[in-house]
Formats: C-alpha cells, structure tokens, sequence
C-alpha cells in the first residue's frame, strides 16, 4: 500500500494574489486579509488542533511562509517532536527590538535566503 502524504504551502502571496484579481478590496482590507493569514500560521503552528496532530501523524507537512525569524525559532525550539512536519519559506529577518529589517534599496521586509 502507498503512503499518501500531504503538503499545506501557506503563502500569502498567493492569498494576496487570489484576492487581488478576484475581488476588489482596498489596501487596508488587503492588510486585514494578511494579518489574518499570519494569524492563522501562527495558531497552526504552535495550537495544532487534534486533526492537524493527525494528519502530522501520518506524515503532512505544513509550509508556512513569511513568519518572523523569532517565531521560527520559537516553534523549532518548542516543537522538537515536530519539526519533520514544517517547513518555512521566506522568513522575514528582524533587528534586536524584534522588528522586521527594511531593504534600504527596495523598502521591501528583508527574508532570509531559503535556497528554493
């Protein structure tokens, strides 16, 4: 019999994109959507629901993009038992104060080089 695994990609890109062209929004709704989606990587992440602890279980990784490197850490360090089912993409690097760095050239967040 084959395993059949599964794999969650998190982008808010691609939510920004979808809701971009498909519904019309203003920027601050656009804001609002992100926030949400970040929101729910976060409790994803560290308040798995009984399902998701199934579905990891069976061998599902979730791929959360554009987290915080602290949060990144955080999870790795209070998730051992998990790790083999994260994956994370485009972590946004921050400063001491624990705020994203800004490119001086672009104005974009600065994220780390995943090698993908």
């Amino acid at each position: 019999m084959r395993n059949s695994h599964k794999i969650y990609a998190l982008s808010g890109s691609l939510l920004f994109l979808l809701h971009t062209f498909f519904v019309p929004v203003q920027a601050d709704e656009l804001d609002q959507v992100a926030m949400a989606m970040e929101q729910w990587q976060y409790n994803r992440l560290f308040n798995p629901s009984p399902a998701d602890r199934e579905n990891e279980k069976r061998g599902d990784v979730v791929i959360y993009d554009g987290l915080t490197d602290v949060s990144v850490k955080k999870a790795l360090d209070e998730n051992f038992d998990r790790i083999q089912n994260m994956m994370f993409t485009r972590t946004v690097i921050t400063d001491e104060d624990g705020e994203p760095e800004i490119d001086p050239i672009t104005g974009n967040k600065v994220v780390e080089d995943d090698g993908c």
